[in-house]
């Protein structure tokens, strides 16, 4: 493949984790502390586990204090313990795993928004949606990163968003009208998907559903921004079937190693700002 085609996130999420090594080297000679992450889980769902052992390496990584809560069976200790990092000033950022049981779903909504990295709050998507400055659902804020690193123009320019989720399609939807595209929403109810993705500049993939949109249903000039991690046999595919893609598309992010790795160092870039916003 042309490597003028693939919109690898690699080189982008090394810059931004230089730039957090060297801001937490700072923060912690002006300030005497450093970014302090907890990460809390409700239950023993092991892709959960699995992304937290992603994270706290992350962390380590950057100079990040990570602190790991898992509460089996037991709801009231798990609020207990999400409202007092509310509180505590040696925490400064928090990410609740999902998924969460029906009776504690709502406790996303007791997040501190300063220290909501997920930016996954109504406080935090409110802002987002208003065009205040918040922190911003890691995924959504990658998609944007890759489409700026790879100056590709986003003003005037037809997006088509796949996939209508609170942390990515929405979000994202909304950076790119931001930016003064025109976008359009698609989900698993849209009539006539391979329509909508002719007509786009721009496609950005989220719906989580293994090599759902094919070469056919894109054209020469599509721009594609493949969000999906989806495991089948054992291996790591996008939305988008890659190999047919990748030949007529005019660019495209391979996965792995384009949107998720750009996330994962975003995610810690939020838990900078989250330090910040709270000194």
């Amino acid at each position: 493949m042309d490597q003028l085609k693939e919109l690898s996130g690699k080189k982008l999420a090394a810059e931004i984790k230089e730039w957090c090594i060297d801001e937490v080297e700072n923060l912690k000679a002006e300030t005497g502390s450093s970014p302090h992450l907890l990460v809390l889980q409700y239950g023993e769902d092991a892709a959960s586990k699995a992304y937290t052992n992603r994270i706290a390496k992350n962390c380590e990584n950057i100079g990040i204090e990570f602190e790991y809560q898992q509460i089996k069976d037991d709801p009231e200790s798990f609020l207990a313990i999400l409202k007092n990092a509310n509180q505590d000033p040696k925490i400064t950022s928090i990410m609740v795993q999902q998924p969460l049981p029906d009776e504690l779903k709502d406790s996303l909504e007791m997040i501190n928004p300063k220290k909501d990295i997920e930016g996954i709050t109504s406080a935090s998507l409110g802002k987002l949606f208003a065009g205040y400055d918040t922190l911003v659902p890691a995924t959504a804020e990658a998609c944007m990163e890759i489409l700026d690193y790879y100056n590709i123009p986003l003003k005037g320019q037809r997006a088509v968003v796949v996939g209508r989720s609170n942390i990515v399609g929405k979000p994202v939807s909304i950076l790119l009208q931001q930016r003064h595209a025109t976008v359009t929403m698609c989900h698993s109810r849209t009539r006539d998907l391979t329509a909508e993705l002719q007509n786009a500049d721009i496609v950005v993939a989220a719906v989580g559903r293994p090599k759902l949109i094919t070469a056919e249903m894109l054209t020469g000039n599509s721009i594609v921004i493949d969000v999906g991690t989806n495991f089948v046999d054992g291996k790591l595919i996008g939305d988008v079937d890659f190999d047919s893609s990748a030949e007529k598309v005019k660019m495209i992010t391979p996965v792995p190693g384009g949107v998720g790795t750009v996330t994962n160092q975003v995610l810690m870039r939020n838990i900078v700002k989250s330090f910040k916003n709270l000194h």
